[in-house]
């Protein structure tokens, strides 16, 4: 999750600031990728999230809801300027 988490960050950022003018094209994108990532992180926070937040210091771990994944999901392609994720 760790990992997962820093990735996610330095993606988020980058993929935020790239530009899809079309439209369709930039929605298909969005939708192509929560697909796959969204089930496979909802389903790994449903297996193990019980695991991880019995341990110490959770939020440390599972820093994103399946819901603030979606949310950050909609902000790429549309060619912002992001300093730091939104939660």
């Amino acid at each position: 999750l760790k990992t997962f988490n820093t990735q996610f960050e330095d993606l988020h950022q980058r993929q935020c600031q790239w530009t899809v003018p079309d439209t369709e094209l930039r929605e298909s994108l969005k939708l192509a990728v929560g697909e796959v990532l969204l089930p496979a992180y909802r389903s790994f926070i449903k297996r193990f999230g019980a695991l991880v937040e019995s341990g110490k210091n959770p939020q440390k771990y599972i820093r994103f809801t399946p819901e603030d994944l979606e949310h950050m999901l909609g902000e790429f392609f549309e060619g912002k300027t992001v300093n730091e994720p939104k939660r």
